[in-house]
Parts: structure tokens; C-alpha cells; sequence
């Protein structure tokens, strides 16, 4: 990938994954009204906010590296259907 997706919904959240899994955690808890619940869920976030803490510097690091360095030719279509079927 050269670029970081900016679509939806990365539009929307900068860390949807880690957005939505917290609040299916949060959803699980409440559906089945445990309290143990939103406190691994409290603790999940708490873990997922540790993680991006090293993630997200390291995710702009290498696309901003990627955009620097030039992009070697891609071989075209043509050369791989080229090749003998067997």
C-alpha cells in the first residue's frame, strides 16, 4: 500500500478497529448487565490507548518513508499472462 486509507471509515475514526472492538466490549457488558464487563472493557481501552501511544508515530513513520522513496516499475499485465500455461 503507498498510501494510508483515508476512506471511510478511517474518515470518520483514526483507529476504528480499535473504537469498535471497545464498544463491543462495552455492548457485551451491558447486554449481559455484568459490571466485570465494563471493567475489562475499561481496561481494554486502557490498552488499546498504551498501544496506539507506539502505533500510531510508527504507522506515520513508514508512510511518510514510503512517500519519500520512488516507486520501483511495476511490470505490466502483459508479461504475466505471458507465461506459459502448463
Amino acid at each position: 500500500m503507498d498510501a494510508r486509507v483515508t476512506g471511510f471509515p478511517f474518515n470518520v475514526l483514526e483507529n476504528p478497529m480499535y473504537v469498535g472492538s471497545t464498544l463491543s466490549f462495552i455492548g457485551t457488558s451491558l447486554y449481559h448487565a455484568k459490571p466485570a464487563g465494563l471493567v475489562v472493557s475499561a481496561y481494554v481501552w486502557l490498552v488499546y490507548s498504551i498501544a496506539l501511544r507506539f502505533e500510531g508515530p510508527f504507522t506515520t513513520m513508514i508512510y511518510s518513508k514510503r512517500a519519500q522513496t520512488p516507486t520501483p516499475a511495476k511490470k505490466s499485465s502483459a508479461s504475466s499472462s505471458s507465461k506459459k500455461k502448463l
